[in-house]
């Protein structure tokens, strides 16, 4: 399979690269077990995702740009993205179904299925599809109880909250978050950058910003996503999104003639 081809065609690498972030000086250490509430109380207000976007990627200096995306999440389990041309001809699709990756080209006679895996290794060390989505929708991946969590803050009040898996100590994820409101901290929960290192090494790091508040969810309209290894920046710009409304089971599969993707 064309497996590498076919999402460089595509420009579905969602995982970018450009310089660190200069060091922020967090103080403060704090439990980290509210935080971990209120994520997961952010991350079960979300159902699902019907969004139409406009997609910038950058690499070695070179720019694409795709004035018109559909993207369909639903929760973390399965995910459709779908690029169109001016005149509304499909470019590209791919889906994720829950169990494997299909995707459909153009210069394709036939859909392309690859491993979940596959994904991971083109998109990043450590990504999977799930976190994809959790990406797509401003969330954080679901945490398990094999995560070691440590917070700080800073006196501004942003705080940093560190999660390390136990079954793999290398593995760690930081995750930044300021409060954007009063009120129940879950609605005003803000998310501002989530990254994964793996051996202090930075895998892929995404920013959230432009956030509004969509059915007391706060949903990031922008969303930048890097990945140093790469040196690739992709960044996605909502224009129209509906949120936890029913999708449709069919938008996630994939045919030799591609299908709406609206999922209305």
């Amino acid at each position: 399979m064309k497996v590498s081809r076919l999402f460089v065609l595509v420009a579905l690498s969602f995982l970018f690269a450009c310089s660190p972030l200069k060091p922020e000086i967090f103080t403060i250490p704090v439990p980290a077990g509210p935080l971990i509430h209120e994520l997961e109380r952010h991350r079960q207000s979300f159902s699902s995702l019907k969004g139409v976007a406009h997609v910038e990627i950058k690499k070695r200096g070179q720019k694409r740009t795709f004035d018109i995306v559909a993207i369909v999440v639903d929760d973390q389990h399965r995910f459709r993205i779908e690029a169109y041309g001016p005149l509304g001809q499909s470019l590209m699709a791919v889906v994720w179904n829950g169990k494997e990756v299909l995707a459909l080209l153009p210069d394709e006679d036939k859909v392309v299925r690859t491993e979940p895996a596959g994904l991971q290794n083109l998109l990043g060390q450590g990504l999977e599809p799930s976190e994809l989505c959790a990406v797509l929708s401003g969330n954080i991946p679901t945490l398990d109880e094999a995560i070691a969590a440590s917070q700080r803050c800073n006196p501004e009040g942003a705080c940093i909250l560190e999660l390390r898996d136990n079954r793999n100590d290398d593995v760690v994820r930081r995750i930044k978050v300021v409060n954007a409101g009063s009120g129940s901290t879950a609605q005003n929960l803000q998310i501002l950058t989530y990254e994964l290192y793996r051996s202090n090494k930075l895998l892929f790091r995404t920013r959230f910003g432009r956030v509004e508040k969509i059915l007391h969810y706060l949903l990031p309209m922008q969303i930048e996503i890097e990945n140093p290894d790469k040196n690739l920046v992709l960044t996605v710009v909502y224009n129209d999104v509906e949120l936890n409304s029913p999708v449709n089971d069919e938008v996630f599969t994939l045919a030799d003639e591609p299908e709406d993707s609206t999922g209305k």
